[in-house]
């Protein structure tokens, strides 16, 4: 008798702690789905303020395509200066480009500097940014005032049949010329 006693109490709290046990899962469980949601609803977050970064920028770089016509306008400090490619031609391993900016103020720019972007666009014409080479580049021609000022710049390892894109970003300034 004493045996099925101990047995039944001991089947009794083994019953109690499987319950216990499950409704900690089941407790655990909830928790996860919580958290997963949260996460979820926080990477979407991300999402959205990083695309709000990105077009919030999107004036501020310049994204040209060889044989495009028209210009791209890029908002710096001193408001927007418009670029274009004016022409191509191979050179050395890669091609020569010719930029042509205007000018929008009434004061000359001098010491124009950049970050220039350049490679290959894949069948949909879309850039191909993981293979894009870039580098700083500081052009010597003073801006002149309400005027196009061309320039040239070599993109190495690419040749113009091959090259699908150019950007100009973080567009500044050494000084600028005003009339006495």
């Amino acid at each position: 008798m004493r045996h099925t006693l101990t047995s039944a109490v001991v089947l009794t709290c083994l019953s109690l702690v499987g319950c216990t046990d499950e409704s900690r899962v089941k407790a655990l469980e909830e928790r996860l789905a919580a958290l997963e949601a949260a996460n979820k609803a926080l990477a979407t977050e991300v999402q959205n303020l990083e695309f709000r970064l990105e077009i919030a920028g999107w004036d501020r770089i310049a994204y040209m395509k060889p044989g495009d016509s028209g210009y791209s306008a890029i908002r710096y400090d001193l408001g927007v200066v418009t670029v274009k490619i004016s022409d191509i031609k191979p050179y050395a391993n890669g091609s020569k480009i010719w930029l042509q900016f205007g000018n929008l103020a009434s004061a000359r720019v001098d010491g124009l500097k950049a970050t220039i972007e350049w490679g290959s666009v894949d069948d949909k014409g879309n850039a191909q940014n993981d293979r894009a080479k870039s580098r700083e580049v500081a052009f010597s021609e003073p801006l002149a005032a309400g005027a196009w000022t061309t320039t040239e710049l070599v993109l190495e390892g690419i040749p113009p049949a091959e090259l699908g894109f150019v950007r100009l970003r973080d567009v500044g300034h050494r000084g600028i010329g005003l009339r006495r």
